[in-house]
């Protein structure tokens, strides 16, 4: 399971099987799903960029390779 660490807020987003992420920060948590909407928990706000960069549309596989031309 994925887990990223905010670099200012220390905070940690962990992305769950189902596509929702959590979030802990300071003791209080979050759920969301990658757009930001919150889904439950005490933590109420997320950064939008972790939790697109962590649970948004991926690249299909050998779509992520750089091609030199």
């Amino acid at each position: 399971m994925p887990v990223l660490r905010h670099p200012l807020s220390g905070a940690t987003y962990t992305l769950r099987d189902d596509g929702l992420v959590d979030v802990d920060n300071n003791g209080l948590r979050g759920t969301f799903d990658y757009t930001g909407r919150f889904r439950g928990g005490d933590l109420r706000f997320a950064d939008p960029h972790m939790l697109l960069w962590l649970a948004g549309p991926q690249l299909p596989a050998g779509h992520n390779i750089r091609r030199n031309r």
